[in-house]
C-alpha cells in the first residue's frame, strides 16, 4: 500500500510539473475564476499564474494563490499523447525508444528525450527524433 501512495503522489507531481508553462484555468472556492499560464507552483502546492485574466476581463502581471482556496485547476491546452509519437519512433529507432507515461516523455537511446514542447540532445539520433517529431506534430494538428 505504501508504495502504491507513494507512486500516486510521483505521478500527481509529473502531472503537475507537466503543467508548468501552459496556459490553465484556476476555480477558487468562493467561486472566482483565473486564467493564465501556471508559473510556479511550490511544495504545498500554492501557484503563481502569469499573464492572468479574470472573468471580469481584468487583468494581471502575477497572481498567487494559496492552495487553501483552489478547487481544481484545468488545462486549457490539448495535450499531445506522445505514446503514439513512440509508437512511430520505434519503427525507426527498434529496440532504442522507451515511454515514460508519468511525465508523458519519450526517451529514444540515451541521450534524446522528446517531450511535447521539443526534442533536446545533439547528433544524428537527435536530428533525426526532430524531423520525425515535426512530422508527427504535422499529422497530429491534421487528425484533431
Amino acid at each position: 500500500m505504501a508504495s502504491t501512495l507513494a507512486e500516486a503522489s510521483k505521478r500527481f507531481v509529473a502531472e503537475l510539473n507537466n503543467l508548468l508553462g501552459r496556459e490553465v484555468q484556476v476555480v477558487l472556492s468562493n467561486g472566482e475564476v483565473y486564467k493564465g499560464v501556471l508559473h510556479a507552483v511550490d511544495n504545498q502546492l500554492n501557484i503563481v499564474l502569469a499573464n492572468a485574466s479574470n472573468k471580469a476581463g481584468e487583468k494581471f502581471n502575477r497572481v498567487f494563490i494559496m492552495y487553501r482556496y483552489i478547487v481544481h485547476i484545468d488545462s486549457t491546452e490539448r495535450r499531445i499523447d506522445m505514446r503514439e509519437f513512440a509508437k512511430q519512433a520505434e519503427k525507426i529507432f527498434p529496440g532504442m525508444v522507451k515511454y515514460i507515461e508519468e511525465t508523458n516523455v519519450v526517451l529514444i537511446g540515451e541521450r534524446v528525450r522528446v517531450s511535447e514542447i521539443g526534442v533536446e540532445g545533439v547528433g544524428p539520433v537527435a536530428e533525426r527524433a526532430k524531423r520525425l517529431f515535426e512530422e508527427f506534430l504535422k499529422r497530429y494538428s491534421l487528425e484533431q
